[in-house]
């Protein structure tokens, strides 16, 4: 999930290629249902404030089928790679 958080927070910077996403913080993660090999994950996230001085703030939920299996709420923090 937070491999799929970082897609989402560089989907809104100009130049991705040029940043890296560091993960800061995963709060209230809550797993709710067993997921086993061959389970299929979908991952649902969304940003719960614009991106601000390279500060994002997201919340996900993984589902197999109709079923919730995970929920976080995560920070992660965008920078610019060094050179």
């Amino acid at each position: 999930m937070a491999q799929t958080g970082g897609i989402l927070a560089m989907s809104s910077v100009p130049n991705p290629k040029d940043y890296i996403t560091l993960f800061a913080k995963i709060d209230d993660v809550k797993f709710r249902n067993k997921v086993v090999p061959g389970d299929t994950l979908v991952f649902a996230l969304e940003l719960l404030s614009p991106i601000r001085r390279g500060i994002c703030h997201m919340q996900g939920t993984a589902y197999v089928g109709d079923n919730i299996v995970l929920e976080a709420k995560m920070m992660a923090i965008i920078t610019p790679k060094e050179s």
